[in-house]
């Protein structure tokens, strides 16, 4: 039996789409394999269709590699909780996605082009740079 393996994009990944290749091969995987699983936070994709206009069309071509996580009053809570500290939205979305939750019981790794913005944050962390 193989294990899937379970990814949180976040909003500087999602902007990296089409563009980095780490990303787009991250993807290619996802579609190539019913072993990983990619995620991601409704409001990193606002945030990042805030930066860029077409990021939410550009992944909505992707809905079946993509797992997209609605927002909840558990992910408000987090994302408060964070942003008190100084955290950025996306981040602390991701954040709220990867710890252990009853629709991922062991968590997810957070695959970002950013990784030192989740320093201290008790997630891991898949550094797509490298």
């Amino acid at each position: 039996m193989s294990r899937i393996e379970h990814y949180v994009l976040d909003t500087p990944t999602l902007l990296g789409m089409g563009g980095n290749k780490q990303v787009s091969a991250l993807i290619h995987a996802a579609a190539a394999s019913d072993d990983v699983r990619l995620w991601i936070p409704v409001l990193c994709l606002l945030e990042a269709e805030r930066e860029r206009a077409g990021t939410v069309a550009h992944a909505g071509v992707l809905l079946d590699v993509f797992h997209t996580v609605d927002d909840d009053y558990a992910m408000a809570a987090t994302v408060a909780e964070l942003c008190r500290d100084g955290v950025a939205f996306g981040v602390a979305a991701a954040v709220h996605v990867a710890r252990p939750n009853l629709m991922l019981p062991e968590g997810a790794l957070v695959a970002t082009v950013e990784p030192a913005a989740y320093g201290g944050l008790e997630v891991g962390v898949m550094d797509l740079n490298r």
